[in-house]
């Protein structure tokens, strides 16, 4: 091509939504996530009187954190998605239709399969109601979560209650967002929504109230939504327009001089609860009230971080936590939904191990072949599930399409310096159409 007859990118111009939206480092970030909670499924009780042993044990108590920072990606890429869309004809039809060809079909043949199992063993008014209650996502709510529980199927669900979170904030957000009259008032809203969050545990933390009991809520809306509101307000910062100067909008200024400040506060605050009553999990009063918070405040910090150049995001770019990433939903199901499987592969392992070492047989062996057969085969039935079952789904989607989760986050990561930025990639350059008194800050 001749250059003097180039003709230049229209950056105003609508564009072609990219055949893929996912971001590299945000990829990394689901891997980080569904392995750290593969962690504090399998990794063992690691109780020792030495150092390193104790520091593992606690690292693995501490791997929940991974739900956490599912539930703040969650709400990133929701907010982002819903409110480049605001003003769109089909906003809400196409919303809730993506979101239903992403989640239920996994999880309709993960309640199949458990369902099928537990009917082999006789089918009851009480395994009708538990499998009900998760058909319809309410696995979470107090009260039903113990008639939620199933005890007669080999195949055990009892981690689904995240996908309950975040099935009953997907179909609440959509609607707050769309009662708030701009970017500055949405975010306001976020934080809001994570102080009630705040509130609504430390109610349920008083010990002289009668109905005390912190562990019946721990897997409630209420109590994580103040991560998946964080997650949206890290969304609606980065969608900071830079100004006619070219100078970089203040939240963005913001997140990016405090993020790592955010981030080491959070994690130092979650480790000083931690240590200080000698339990990093959520029953644990104090984890409870003030360790999910501050984690929460880390995995929205890191969002940001994340998305910033660096190393920290080039890191997280990689192949291997990009592909746990993109396989992350179905490893979620499948590494518990599996289990099974497991605990029959592990002993004949273990004791091929021990002929093979001459090794004695401990529990710590057993374990570590478990581990082992779990995250093999967790990963290759994830891989066949996202190629066959997952992706021929995720692409009926491409017919009611919404923004790419990070079109003006990525501009403004982009652009390192004071000047816009030149990627001219759909991601990059795609500019939703919006009344300016919404887009405003």
């Amino acid at each position: 091509m001749n250059p003097q007859t180039a003709v230049a990118p229209n950056l105003y111009a609508p564009a072609i939504p990219a055949p893929t939206r996912r971001d590299p480092g945000l990829d990394g970030l689901r891997g980080l996530a569904v392995l750290m909670v593969f962690v504090f499924h399998y990794g063992g009780g690691l109780a020792s009187k030495n150092l390193v042993v104790q520091v593992l044990g606690n690292i693995v108590q501490a791997s929940w954190i991974g739900i956490v920072l599912f539930f703040a990606l969650s709400g990133f890429l929701i907010t982002g998605s819903i409110w480049d869309s605001i003003n769109e004809k089909f906003l809400l039809r196409n919303y809730f239709i993506r979101r239903a060809l992403r989640i239920l079909p996994l999880y309709l043949i993960a309640l199949l399969i458990s369902f099928l199992s537990a009917l082999s063993n006789g089918l009851t008014f009480n395994v009708i109601r538990a499998y009900l209650i998760h058909l319809f996502f309410l696995q979470d709510i107090p009260f039903l979560a113990d008639y939620a529980v199933i005890d007669t199927s080999a195949y055990p669900i009892y981690h689904l209650w995240s996908l309950a979170v975040e099935e009953q904030f997907y179909l609440l957000w959509p609607i707050l967002l769309l009662k708030v009259d701009n970017r500055r008032g949405a975010r306001t809203m976020c934080l809001r929504v994570f102080a009630f969050s705040f509130f609504f545990r430390l109610i349920f933390s008083l010990p002289d109230l009668n109905f005390y009991h912190h562990g019946l809520y721990d897997h409630f809306l209420f109590t994580h939504v103040g991560a998946l509101a964080l997650g949206g307000a890290s969304a609606l910062a980065l969608r900071s327009r830079d100004s006619s100067t070219g100078r970089i909008a203040s939240p963005v200024r913001f997140l990016r001089k405090y993020s790592n400040h955010a981030f080491f506060v959070g994690l130092a605050v979650y480790i000083a609860v931690g240590v200080f009553k000698h339990s990093f999990l959520m029953e644990n009063p104090l984890i409870f009230l003030f360790g999910l918070p501050a984690a929460s405040v880390s995995c929205a910090a890191l969002l940001a971080i994340v998305l910033s150049p660096g190393s920290t995001r080039r890191f997280f770019s990689g192949p291997v936590l990009g592909w746990f990433g993109r396989i992350s939903y179905g490893f979620y199901i499948f590494h518990i939904l599996l289990q099974p499987w497991f605990d029959k592969l592990a002993f004949p392992l273990t004791l091929r191990c021990m002929r093979l070492t001459h090794w004695n047989w401990s529990q710590d062996l057993y374990q570590s072949m478990r581990f082992i057969a779990a995250l093999v085969i967790t990963t290759a039935v994830s891989a066949v599930s996202f190629r066959y079952l997952e992706s021929p789904f995720l692409r009926l989607g491409r017919s009611f399409p919404l923004p790419p989760p990070l079109p003006s986050g990525l501009n403004v990561v982009n652009s390192a310096r004071r000047e816009p930025s030149r990627d001219t990639s759909p991601a990059a350059v795609f500019t939703p159409a919006r009344p300016y008194s919404r887009d405003r800050d």
